[in-house]
């Protein structure tokens, strides 16, 4: 190719880039401020009719802050928008939460679950469906629910706090790779994946896991209503079946969605309810995003299943790692 030919390229590059840019910004506009709650999402009737609404929402995959931490996951901002909308709709008296998660970063599970004490604070019963995994995070969002219903099959429990940092020492030394790091304090490379850790470090580490282990357990303990004592029993990471978690106190019922639906009618009083779905129509940002994710080469997208750290980073996860 003449350098003609790549400055062509060049061009094309940008302007392409440029396009990517103004699509975002204009969605961005279009759809208002994820965070700030002021995305409106379109209403799907699944049954019923009249004015007084149950609405169904679901958690599917990892919660996070962001979607792009996981192949499969939940963005915890966007669906706070949801639990706003439904508070402040007064048509909305109920909602059911459709929970199949493994759990996630602690920060969004804690965002997700502050915003369900809110709801139900407004006085809208939340009643759970878990589904085939309620783990972890997905649990730490669960627990605050006025009913859970679940499988006897469902993975639930995973109660508990994971902080993984990756260590590349050998394969840098087998690659031949080295750093130089300079730092302004004993601690600022703490979690360096090219050295072993100390033992100072772990401790460091191991506060911050137990400061949130301490709050997960306060959480189940307020939203089950479980003696503390019975919690830290229960919260030692296992795996519970939904038989298990049932004979535990964790969960309330065996049942499906259409049950816990049901239910939300029984405890609103309203004989037949307009069940709606939040729904949203893809933007063309939308569009463009699937498409670069389903051009990432294979090994990218194994390597993000099987070290997520390398793309998130190291971080608190209430989350089940399978």
């Amino acid at each position: 190719m003449g350098r003609k030919g790549w400055a062509w390229l060049i061009v094309g590059v940008l302007f392409a880039s440029l396009i990517v840019i103004l699509i975002t910004k204009s969605d961005s506009l279009m759809s208002g401020d994820v965070m700030g709650g002021k995305q409106k999402w379109n209403e799907q009737t699944v049954q019923g009719k009249g004015t007084d609404k149950v609405v169904q929402l679901f958690v599917e995959g990892a919660i996070t802050e962001k979607s792009g931490s996981f192949s499969s996951a939940l963005n915890a901002g966007s669906y706070i928008t949801q639990l706003d909308q439904a508070r402040k709709d007064k048509d909305v008296k109920a909602v059911v939460i459709r929970v199949n998660s493994p759990g996630g970063e602690v920060v969004a599970s804690d965002e997700i679950h502050s915003k369900i004490v809110e709801l139900k604070e407004s006085g809208k019963p939340v009643i759970v469906s878990m589904g085939s995994m309620a783990a972890s995070g997905g649990y730490y969002i669960s627990a605050p629910a006025d009913y859970i219903f679940a499988n006897p099959a469902t993975l639930t429990g995973s109660l508990g706090v994971i902080f993984s940092i990756a260590n590349y020492e050998k394969a840098a030394e087998w690659l031949g790779y080295k750093e130089n790091t300079i730092t302004s304090g004993a601690y600022k490379d703490i979690a360096s994946p090219l050295r072993e850790m100390k033992p100072e470090e772990r401790e460091i580490f191991q506060k911050l896991v137990d400061e949130s282990y301490q709050q997960f357990v306060t959480v189940i303990e307020k939203g089950r209503k479980l003696p503390r004592e019975t919690v830290l029993k229960l919260a030692d990471g296992r795996i519970y079946s939904g038989q298990q978690a049932k004979a535990l106190g964790l969960i309330d019922a065996f049942g499906t969605m259409e049950a816990a639906t049901a239910y939300a009618s029984e405890k609103t009083g309203i004989a037949n309810p307009k069940v709606v779905r939040y729904v949203k129509e893809p933007s063309l940002s939308d569009l463009f995003s699937g498409a670069m994710m389903h051009s990432a080469s294979p090994a990218a997208q194994v390597l993000q299943e099987v070290l997520p750290e390398v793309s998130i980073g190291p971080r608190l996860m209430y989350l089940f790692k399978y």
